[in-house]
């Protein structure tokens, strides 16, 4: 009998064993799925506030491009009217043709009248979004890193009630905000020339460059030219000329203005854009334009963006967060034990499809292409 009560001591504290190891292989692998939850969802929010911030330097970038054909309208219609104008001076003297053009005159008279402040207007909306948009951008990307951790908190907790961050998962974490700052930036001021290319190259045929040679005989030609530059980075000026040149002996000199418009939206400039080559071929009738250049102070300029610190590490640069949990299993004071699970996720930037053209496409805050997954946790980190 005493054998018997030994050997079933022995059973049951064995039994006793194995359900609580089972029971702590569980909760270990609940909290390992709880970790990799709290982990790959911060991970996921942080690739939305990127692919967001991207998504409003797209809207930026469109919304430059609206102005500057806006302005490139603007510039046009009145070189129209002009045009129209002065050529109706001369041809309302002929039978039937003076009739056209002088109805014609009144027309594009009328047009531009009515059209110039609704543009204007046009344009001064289109600023307020666009300082909309880059504070919208700045504002969330500030607000994330706090935010990632909140986020991380309570999903751990939902997943597991009494999963916190442990003392090195805070560290951890704190590492993973100094990244996330360092990973991108904004280019303001001076350093916006990145941006002002990314418009310049986003901008149509008509308004970066409408000119032409209308004409050309053995002596005389018609030449049109006209564009729209962006000054500096705060001033869109558009400018069309038309102008008649006379051949002289190898070359070609302007002789007679026929019609020019010129149209600004931005702070007043001293600089001179190239406007399709008007200052070029047609200097004189430029100096016209400018002259009754038509103005309008609503932009304030192109903001400041976001983009990535580094473009040319860009290749293989990605976030890793890296979070580990923990769960009180013991008692407390000095016989406190805590059950440890350590997650790592990425963030990183990928085309979901290759290029057509095959090229390699280097992470920026112009492609949303961000995205998340978990990772392996480096060897170094495990406990």
């Amino acid at each position: 009998m005493v054998f018997t009560l030994v050997v079933l001591a022995c059973l049951a504290a064995a039994a006793l064993f194995v359900h609580e190891g089972g029971r702590l292989a569980a909760q270990k692998r609940r909290l390992i799925d709880a970790a990799d939850a709290a982990a790959l969802s911060a991970a996921t929010f942080e690739a939305r506030v990127l692919n967001f911030d991207s998504y409003m330097n797209r809207a930026i970038v469109a919304n430059q491009a609206a102005m500057a054909q806006s302005v490139s309208l603007r510039s046009w219609l009145e070189y129209m009217t002009r045009t129209v104008s002065r050529v109706n001076r001369v041809a309302r003297f002929v039978p039937w043709l003076g009739a056209a053009t002088t109805a014609l005159s009144r027309v594009m008279s009328g047009v531009n009248r009515a059209a110039q402040p609704l543009l204007a207007a046009g344009e001064g909306t289109l600023a307020v979004f666009t300082t909309d948009f880059a504070r919208a951008a700045d504002a969330l990307h500030g607000a994330a890193a706090p935010a990632t951790l909140d986020l991380a908190r309570r999903v751990a907790a939902e997943n597991f009630p009494g999963a916190v961050p442990s003392a090195r998962g805070q560290a951890f974490f704190g590492v993973h905000a100094g990244q996330w700052n360092r990973l991108t930036r904004a280019y303001g001021g001076a350093q916006r020339g990145r941006q002002k290319d990314v418009v310049l190259r986003s901008l149509d045929r008509f308004t970066a460059d409408r000119g032409a040679v209308l004409a050309s005989a053995a002596i005389v030609q018609l030449q049109k030219r006209g564009g729209t530059d962006l000054l500096g980075y705060d001033t869109w000026r558009g400018m069309d000329t038309f102008a008649l040149h006379q051949r002289l002996l190898f070359d070609w000199r302007e002789t007679f203005s026929i019609g020019w418009g010129a149209a600004e939206q931005g702070p007043r400039s001293s600089l001179r854009g190239e406007h399709g080559g008007s200052y070029r071929v047609n200097r004189r009738t430029s100096r016209a334009a400018m002259r009754d250049l038509r103005s309008s102070r609503l932009f304030r300029g192109l903001p400041a963006m976001r983009d990535v610190s580094r473009l040319e590490a860009t290749a293989v640069n990605d976030l890793r967060l890296d979070l580990e949990l923990a769960v009180p299993v013991g008692g407390g004071g000095p016989a406190r034990r805590d059950m440890l699970a350590l997650s790592s996720a990425r963030v990183f930037h990928a085309r979901a499809e290759s290029r057509t053209d095959r090229r390699r496409e280097l992470a920026s805050l112009y492609s949303p292409y961000w995205q998340a997954r978990l990772a392996t946790s480096p060897r170094w980190l495990a406990p």
